[in-house]
């Protein structure tokens, strides 16, 4: 029997594994996504519905880390660091062309 470091639950950083777990699980509806080319439809249920449910397990699998893996302070840090990215990603949402090579 493992030690159970890393679960829900353990001393060792809590819940860890249950992200990696949650990301494993939308990566595969991303995938299932990717391979019929964007269709919703799927062999396996409709990948909007499975998008919709695996993005909030992501969420609560990171947000129950930070809670308690991290301080208030860290947290803020990490909603800061959350926040900068998204504009980062708004900003190449708004202009998809990569730079020119120099």
């Amino acid at each position: 029997m493992g030690s159970g470091d890393f679960s829900i639950g353990s001393s060792v950083w809590p819940g860890v594994s249950k992200v990696v777990e949650e990301i494993g699980e939308l990566g595969q509806v991303i995938g299932k996504l990717m391979a019929v080319a964007g269709a919703a439809k799927h062999w396996s249920g409709d990948l909007r519905e499975k998008m919709i449910e695996e993005m909030g397990d992501v969420y609560a699998a990171l947000d129950f880390v930070a809670e308690h893996c991290f301080s208030y302070e860290e947290g803020r840090l990490i909603i800061a660091r959350r926040y900068k990215k998204l504009a980062t990603f708004e900003k190449w949402h708004q202009n998809p062309e990569p730079p020119a090579d120099p």
